[in-house]
């Protein structure tokens, strides 16, 4: 996977404009609760590219990284992916520490978790129930939002997204 997408030189319909360069890939290193907590805090706690583990007010809170694949469905097919993190249980993270370095981890069984990474959507996305299946070694989790889910974040993951809106998650990230 490149790292950006809309080489393409054709106009927008939405905004008239050429869209080139784009991040194929957005997110952020650490959970959003890793901000939250006092430098103490964070050193009692572990921060990898791929978990997060963060003791907080007497207990344990477990985090993974994954990816959310968007389709993108115009002008030309591709793919945009948020990197989030995701809440796990503990015995959810004991079963992705198991399998992590097995060849054959992606036969493993879907896990759930919540949603820890708020991204720019008018309803909140903290919180939403997410699916997560593990890859080959190498590879980041990818993870579904709940097909019930009426949020637009569930909704551009089934139906796609045009290159467009790219651009606007671009902008809006970095004001």
């Amino acid at each position: 996977m490149a790292g950006e997408i809309g080489g393409s030189s054709a106009l927008c319909e939405v905004c008239q404009q050429v869209h080139r360069g784009l991040a194929r890939v957005l997110g952020s290193s650490a959970p959003d609760d890793w901000l939250a907590v006092t430098p103490g805090e964070r050193l009692e706690a572990e921060l990898t590219p791929d978990i997060c583990i963060l003791p907080h007010q007497g207990s344990t809170r477990h985090f993974i990284r994954g990816h959310i694949q968007l389709p993108i469905i115009a002008p030309e097919p591709d793919v945009f992916v948020w990197s989030v993190w995701v809440e796990v249980d503990e015995s959810s993270m004991s079963a992705i520490a198991q399998t992590w370095s097995d060849p054959n981890r992606a036969a493993s069984p879907p896990l759930t978790g919540r949603l820890a990474t708020e991204l720019p959507y008018e309803q909140p996305t903290r919180g939403l129930q997410i699916t997560i299946y593990t890859r080959d070694p190498g590879m980041t989790p990818l993870l579904m939002i709940s097909s019930q889910s009426r949020h637009a974040l569930a909704q551009e993951q089934r139906d796609g997204i045009e290159l467009h809106r790219v651009a606007e998650f671009v902008a809006l990230l970095h004001r």
